[in-house]
Formats: C-alpha cells, structure tokens, sequence
C-alpha cells in the first residue's frame, strides 16, 4: 500500500473555522447570530475568503 502525504488537514480547517465563528458572533443578540448566518450572507463571506486566500474557484450554491 502507497503511502501519500496529507495536503489538508480538514480536522484542522474546520477548528480554525469554529474558532473564527465564535470570535466574530461573541457578544451578539440570537437576531444577530440568526443574520450572521443567513445563507446569502454566508456565502458572500466565504467568496470573500476564498478571494483572499487565492484560492478562488468558481462555487454556486443552492437557492433556498
């Protein structure tokens, strides 16, 4: 059996995403939180982050 080398740490990614959603919603109202994750809403920030890590692809998400 091949071995391959890790090129992401999903695991990790998604603890700094977690972490980084708790920093940014601490201190909100439950309205606040609700818009904060508002569909539009989020896939603006993660567009916004993709285009700042140079990362960009092209993803479209479902409308609700």
């Amino acid at each position: 059996m091949e071995m391959t080398t890790k090129t992401f740490d999903a695991v990790a990614e998604s603890r700094k995403w977690k972490e980084a959603v708790a920093r940014e919603t601490e201190g909100m109202t439950r309205d606040e939180v609700l818009a904060y994750f508002d569909r539009d809403a989020v896939n603006r920030r993660f567009q916004s982050a993709l285009e700042h890590s140079g990362q960009q692809e092209t993803i479209s998400a479902p409308k609700a």
